[in-house]
């Protein structure tokens, strides 16, 4: 484990998941700066699950992980965050990532934002750089439109490429079975398959979800748990819609897909309902809780 490295000087940190509860895509931008890009209105909910990364200073830019589906050249999101701070804040060294992956990969989880937010965060404490946190959401947005969220963490309201981020101020904890299937969905193909005349017609539901935070509605969030990503993902991937119809035949109170897939979230009432609907599952599942 990173946690017990011999090496006293490597700076480490827990990289931590997020999934969508509700996910709305309102339309894809069609001219200007963000052409191409879409604007959406998610709910996103941090939750215990977590890479571990540590950097050391290094000769060269190097990327250790020991899961093989993980980019170790500049393809890595977090290779990318390294070079932006060495460019932006002309740094001459150069620094050694160690990632130890539990977060599935292609899995709608914004694994590779999470872990670019964290590369940026020990970048700024290994060269002492005294970076706001403001400017990190600067950075991250350059890095990509998941990453900025990570600067606030807990629950938020993200329009992502229209750059509004909102926090929501909950203590709302829910434990959720996470199932794992053994195939990653490709976030570009997941756009390129949209029906525009299908999506955005839930977004009343995402402004229901923001207020049963706020006002610790649990059933009201159930009831508000919606993603546009299924109308088509679901059609394409069977064992998605199989996966999510099994969730709410053993007793989860909502379950829906994280981002655009794979992975597939099941609420349940409590850790222990949680724990038993994981076990009669016939998939990869875990159990985690949000991050308070």
């Amino acid at each position: 484990m990173l946690s017990g490295s011999p090496n006293p000087t490597m700076l480490i940190e827990n990289s931590y998941a997020r999934v969508t509860l509700a996910l709305d895509i309102i339309r894809k931008i069609p001219d200007g700066p963000l052409s191409g890009y879409h604007e959406l209105n998610i709910i996103k909910h941090q939750i215990q699950l977590c890479d571990e990364i540590g950097i050391e200073e290094s000769p060269a830019i190097e990327i250790i992980c020991e899961d093989p589906r993980m980019p170790r050249d500049q393809a890595n999101i977090c290779w990318k965050a390294i070079e932006l701070v060495r460019k932006d804040y002309g740094i001459k060294s150069c620094a050694r990532l160690h990632i130890r992956k539990r977060i599935p990969i292609m899995g709608g989880m914004a694994g590779g934002s999470s872990n670019a937010a964290v590369t940026l965060k020990l970048c700024n404490r290994l060269w002492d750089l005294g970076i706001s946190d403001s400017r990190m959401m600067e950075l991250g947005r350059r890095l990509g439109m998941d990453v900025p969220y990570y600067f606030m963490g807990g629950t938020a309201f993200d329009t992502e490429a229209t750059g509004i981020i909102e926090t929501i101020s909950t203590d709302v904890s829910l434990w959720m079975i996470l199932v794992l299937p053994d195939f990653g969905v490709s976030t570009r193909k997941a756009y390129e398959s949209i029906d525009y005349a299908c999506t955005g017609k839930a977004a009343q539901k995402t402004q229901e979800m923001r207020v049963a935070f706020q006002n610790r509605n649990i059933e009201n969030i159930f009831a508000s748990t919606h993603n546009d990503f299924e109308l088509v993902i679901l059609d394409k991937y069977p064992e998605l819609k199989r996966i999510k119809q099994l969730l709410l035949k053993s007793g989860c109170k909502a379950a829906l897909m994280s981002g655009s897939g794979s992975t597939m979230v099941g609420i349940a009432d409590n850790q222990d309902d949680a724990q038993r609907v994981a076990r009669s599952l016939p998939h990869q599942t875990l159990v985690t809780s949000s991050l308070l």
